[in-house]
């Protein structure tokens, strides 16, 4: 399982992204995992705990958002969603030349902090 390797540097650009945070914790951390990756969230949820112990990361929430396979066509330009139906080609042509635009993503999306009780949000990581 790759998940580890992955929530490592998860881990690592989240706390290099709080290096000027002056006292605060983080609450939450969204990451966006594309369908093409083969990361399984449940095991990327599994594998943070430990990940974060000991960080300013350590009883944050992970929260994982699965971003689908979109393709576009090069031939009609649509933007689709490849499926064994139409042969993972494209729908409105038939094209079988999809470039593939989104599943490919394994982003920190951004962070939801908490300073002096009041809660705050971090995008742009």
């Amino acid at each position: 399982m790759h998940e580890m390797s992955y929530i490592v540097k998860l881990v690592n650009t989240a706390l290099d992204s709080l290096k000027d945070m002056d006292g605060g914790k983080v609450k939450e951390l969204f990451v966006q995992v594309g369908a093409m990756t083969g990361l399984e969230p449940y095991y990327l949820k599994k594998y943070y705990p430990e990940a974060v112990r000991g960080t300013l990361l350590e009883g944050s929430v992970l929260r994982v958002e699965l971003i689908p396979v979109e393709a576009c066509c090069q031939d009609c330009g649509l933007v689709y969603q490849p499926t064994r139906d139409y042969g993972y080609g494209c729908p409105a042509c038939g094209s079988g030349q999809g470039r593939v635009v989104h599943g490919r993503e394994f982003v920190l999306d951004h962070m939801v902090l908490e300073m002096d009780g009041r809660t705050n949000e971090s995008s742009g990581c």
